[in-house]
């Protein structure tokens, strides 16, 4: 099964969520706006974004 992570990313607008899978998360392990990254459980990474982010808000 394919592993997810949920991102917070600094977007031109500030914060964004995204998801992102494992095998493309190797190319995006260098960049420099990753705020947080969060590991997903196999019931997470069915959810939408917006529940994502009530669930992992960006850290203070």
């Amino acid at each position: 099964m394919t592993e997810w992570y949920f991102v917070w990313i600094d977007g031109p607008r500030g914060p964004e969520p995204q998801k992102w899978s494992a095998e493309g998360l190797w190319g995006q392990l260098g960049r420099q706006d990753v705020i947080v990254r969060f590991a997903l459980n196999d019931v997470e990474a069915e959810l939408p974004l917006d529940q994502l982010a009530r669930l992992h808000p960006i850290p203070r």
